[in-house]
């Protein structure tokens, strides 16, 4: 706490109350209040310079120095508006990013490689894996009721790791000769928590952005809001204005379908959750792809014609 008064002093900065709100931390003043976070990462002025030079605009730039052990932003307030519309928004800002931070770098043929040898034992590990949990199951005499619902579900599963490996040496046949690759900077936290929606709408915490293949910013957010959100019509907003390449399509769809691994607990309960979970997951991630697959064939019929 020491630390921080002697940041808040440096700055003028005298809060009389602060409170946290999930574990963010803010600081009212008379006048302001402010939003408190440690620095996580040395480049962060680096990188909100370069998101400046790139003409991008929608974050927060801090109030204070980045050589301070802490980071100080204004708070700002949002609008109340439903969360679809808040994600339509989202999708605007993270394609914008997307399009202002493109650049081609030349592929690393041994990254692909690695890429599809991690993804290729990862989807065997994950047939052994419930394999060996459905025989298990099989021989019990009588099953849990998690143990039920895994076992009426498990050709699902077996389906969707096949699926999973058809779509994985598509992939590789795409890009196993490749010589260029599209990078961007993604945010690479992307969800509504980290997008603060009002006239002057910002992303938040750019702790772990990186440069890397866009894909990995519509992954996150896809897995964190899926329950909630028409990932159908949002996809297509993001898609207009920021199109995957075919193989970038691909991997994307790698990324979405291979299963979790279900670890059992001695909790009923909480197993026919995760079971049930993962099937509600299969379910609508498999009508994702499907729906993306026909309107791709149907842009490439409509451009044939």
């Amino acid at each position: 706490m020491s630390d921080l008064r002697k940041t808040l002093d440096k700055y003028n900065i005298k809060p009389h109350k602060y409170r946290y709100i999930n574990k963010t931390c803010i600081l009212y003043t008379d006048n302001e209040k402010y939003v408190i976070k440690n620095r996580k990462r040395l480049d962060k002025d680096k990188l909100y310079d370069y998101l400046l030079s790139r003409d991008f605009s929608f974050f927060l730039y801090p109030e204070n120095d980045l050589s301070d052990d802490f980071e100080i932003y204004a708070y700002l307030d949002e609008v109340n508006i439903k969360k679809e519309e808040k994600a339509k928004d989202l999708m605007y800002v993270i394609s914008d990013l997307h399009n202002r931070t493109t650049s081609y770098k030349n592929a690393d043929l041994d990254k692909i490689k690695e890429i599809y040898e991690e993804k290729s034992a990862e989807i065997e590990y994950l047939f052994n894996y419930y394999n060996d949990l459905e025989e298990v199951f099989i021989m019990h005499v009588y099953n849990s009721p998690g143990e039920y619902l895994l076992l009426r579900n498990i050709d699902k599963i077996y389906n969707t790791l096949n699926y999973s490996k058809f779509l994985l040496d598509e992939w590789y046949k795409l890009v196993e000769n490749n010589t260029k690759m599209r990078i961007t900077l993604i945010h690479n936290r992307l969800k509504l928590d980290h997008f603060i929606d009002n006239k002057d709408a910002k992303l938040i915490n750019f702790d772990y952005a990186e440069y890397n293949n866009p894909i990995y910013d519509f992954v996150y957010f896809y897995k964190n809001h899926y329950k909630e959100l028409d990932m159908d019509s949002l996809y297509q907003i993001y898609q207009h204005k920021f199109r995957f390449t075919k193989e970038e399509e691909l991997l994307f769809f790698i990324e979405l379908i291979i299963p979790s691994k279900i670890k059992f607990t001695d909790n009923n309960y909480t197993n026919c959750l995760m079971v049930y979970d993962l099937n509600k997951y299969l379910d609508t991630t498999r009508d994702f792809i499907l729906k993306q697959q026909e309107k791709d064939q149907k842009r490439y019929n409509t451009k044939q014609s």
